[in-house]
């Protein structure tokens, strides 16, 4: 969701007549990515937004006239907000739902923002989906928790493996002001300490190998996959060949990130025993789009994830956690987190949507949340 320019909190206000929010139309996008260079202008050097927001807002398989992006207008007919929608199919105990997901919300800085991100956030939250999902810092939560909405504190965590345990520290302290002369000196006595650590702490700070082998993961696979391992949450999101094929394509082209990683892991019978999807990132932390695995199976799979990342040369691994794998996770070192900016937010009028959720009983991963599709 990420809405920007939102100040303190506020009832909701009602708007003065001369102002709007209306469903955005293809003929907007030339404004909405103006108003998108208006609000965001560090990111507009990053890769090809232009044609990412094009890809999302235009060209998503799951488009829908009946769950649009919504645009706010000002009085003088002027784009000053934007709200994109992408509505997501899922089951909730085999019952199909739909649910939306938000993502580029936006507002133009100005007396009248606090106006445009209401508006757009209770058009939004009164649409015909039943299930809404948004990702945002502190001022979307509220907004969304004023309209009745709710924070999944389990979905908002993240774990995170170090795999280079100083050079990952000394990374942490880069993002919190050390400066670069700092870095660049410490640098090399970060990586002798790495090299030495299991020497002198022996086999408990050495990754264990792979049992098994893995392969390029194609999206057949995936899809039987995730199938198979939602079949056992209450509420699960649906995809086919189609839709599945469209959002990997649109995370390989997020370089950015470092090298999107599909992998499968075969047991000794070469039954796919589970599946990894990652940002490779050497030198960085690498994030973890999705991981699954069949029953008892996921500390074998987490085993080849952490070992693949750390032959590529990542600092850590990271990803949303899946309250399922909280105890694998812990067995293998990872630390829990929240990283101080983003939310899982949800709102529904079934209780039984906001039931599975909140009991950790969804399969809600990355692929479908913000985190994904924006840019």
């Amino acid at each position: 969701m990420g809405i920007r320019r939102v100040t303190k909190e506020a009832p909701p206000e009602v708007g003065d007549g001369r102002d709007r929010v209306r469903p955005m139309t293809g003929r907007d996008l030339d404004d909405v990515l103006a108003l998108y260079g208006r609000v965001f202008p560090q990111r507009r050097g990053g890769g090809d937004v232009e044609g990412h927001l094009r890809e999302i807002l235009c060209r998503n398989p799951w488009r829908a006239g009946t769950l649009p992006s919504l645009v706010y207008e000002d009085e003088t007919g002027r784009i000053a907000g934007c709200l994109g929608v992408m509505p997501r199919p899922m089951l909730l105990a085999g019952r199909p739902i739909q649910a939306a997901v938000s993502h580029t919300f936006m507002v133009e800085p100005g007396s009248r923002s606090r106006l445009a991100a209401l508006e757009l956030a209770r058009a939004f939250l009164s649409g015909g989906q039943d299930l809404s999902i948004a990702e945002g810092g502190s001022p979307s939560r509220r907004i969304l928790e004023r309209f009745g909405g709710a924070t999944s504190h389990l979905l908002s965590l993240r774990w995170t493996r170090p795999l280079r345990p100083s050079r990952y520290l000394l990374s942490l302290l880069g993002r919190r002001g050390l400066n670069a002369p700092a870095r660049w000196a410490l640098r090399p006595l970060c990586a002798t300490a790495d090299a030495l650590a299991p020497l002198l702490l022996g086999e408990s700070s050495r990754l264990p190998r792979p049992r098994w082998a893995g392969e390029e993961l194609t999206t057949g696979e995936l899809l039987d996959g995730m199938t198979q391992m939602g079949a056992d949450r209450a509420l699960r999101p649906v995809y086919d060949p189609e839709t599945l094929g469209w959002i990997l394509g649109l995370l390989a082209r997020r370089k950015e990130r470092g090298s999107l990683q599909r992998v499968a892991v075969r047991d000794g019978a070469g039954e796919m025993a589970g599946w990894y999807i990652y940002y490779l990132k050497p030198g960085g932390i690498s994030e973890v789009v999705q991981l699954g695995a069949r029953k008892m199976l996921l500390g074998d799979v987490l085993d080849h994830l952490l070992h693949h990342a750390w032959r590529g040369g990542a600092l850590a691994v990271s990803g949303q956690l899946d309250p399922a794998a909280l105890q694998t996770l812990a067995a293998k070192g990872s630390v829990f987190h929240h990283d101080g900016v983003s939310w899982f937010l949800v709102h529904s009028k079934d209780p039984a949507v906001l039931a599975a959720i909140h009991r950790a009983d969804a399969f809600l991963t990355r692929l479908e949340g913000e985190w994904c599709i924006g840019p």
